[in-house]
Order: C-alpha cells, then sequence, then structure tokens
C-alpha cells in the first residue's frame, strides 16, 4: 500500500511532526505486521526520526547543520536536506508503529515555505 501525505510548510526552515499521519496511513492499511518506509522525494527537504527536545518540543538539529554548511552555500538547502535524509525504516505490528515512547517521525523543511509530499510505503510480511 502506497500513500501520499500532503505538507504545507510555513518558514524557510522549518520542522514539521508527521507521526499522526504516519500512524493513520498504518491504521488504514489494517496490516498485522509489515516494513515502514517513510519518502519525501525533494532535495531541499527530509525525514527523520527522534524525540522532542526543546521547549517547543520541537527537535532541533541547528547546530550540527551550522557546522556542516554556511550562509554563503548555493546549495545549502540541499546540503542539509541530503545530511538529514530522504527516507526512514520503521516496522508495524498489529496496525501500530513500533516507535519509542518519545520517538516521533519529522518533515524537516529548508527552502520553504512549500507544500510537500510524503510518502508512506507498507510492505506487509507474509
Amino acid at each position: 500500500m502506497l500513500r501520499e501525505i500532503k505538507v504545507r510548510t510555513t518558514r524557510k526552515e522549518d520542522v514539521i511532526d508527521i507521526t499522526e499521519h504516519v500512524r493513520e496511513a498504518v491504521r488504514e492499511a489494517g496490516v498485522k505486521e509489515a516494513g515502514v518506509f517513510v519518502y519525501v522525494p525533494h532535495t531541499t527537504a527530509a525525514i527523520t526520526i527522534h524525540g522532542k527536545t526543546n521547549a517547543e518540543g520541537t527537535p532541533m538539529l541547528d547546530n550540527i547543520l551550522r557546522v556542516a554548511t554556511t550562509e554563503e552555500d548555493a546549495d545549502s538547502s540541499q546540503k542539509k536536506a541530503a545530511f538529514v535524509a530522504p527516507t526512514e525504516v520503521l516496522i508495524a505490528v498489529d496496525g501500530k508503529l513500533l516507535l519509542g515512547e518519545d520517538q516521533h517521525i519529522y518533515l524537516y523543511e529548508f527552502d520553504g515555505p512549500q507544500e510537500r509530499s510524503v510518502y508512506v510505503l507498507l510492505i506487509p510480511t507474509r
């Protein structure tokens, strides 16, 4: 099963929690067990999994990304997206994502605001 999730970012650099959208895709698929692939097909956006880490409850990779790129880089948005990566792989069991208690799935935007597509592919086990 393949599902497209549309996400509208609102800032040049943005972080959006898409965990509930992915959970919904898994629930609707009704799979007993499956590999879950979350992919964003944009060169200036990325997907990652981690816990909420700041007062706003949003994970920030600012310090790491600042070291990896500079404002003068013409392609800094693409470098940041490549560093974070366009894909995450998860596992679903009994219609639920296997995520740690504080883990969330995030879309990172590095060249917004934009409308982004995130694809969720479920591959059931036999």
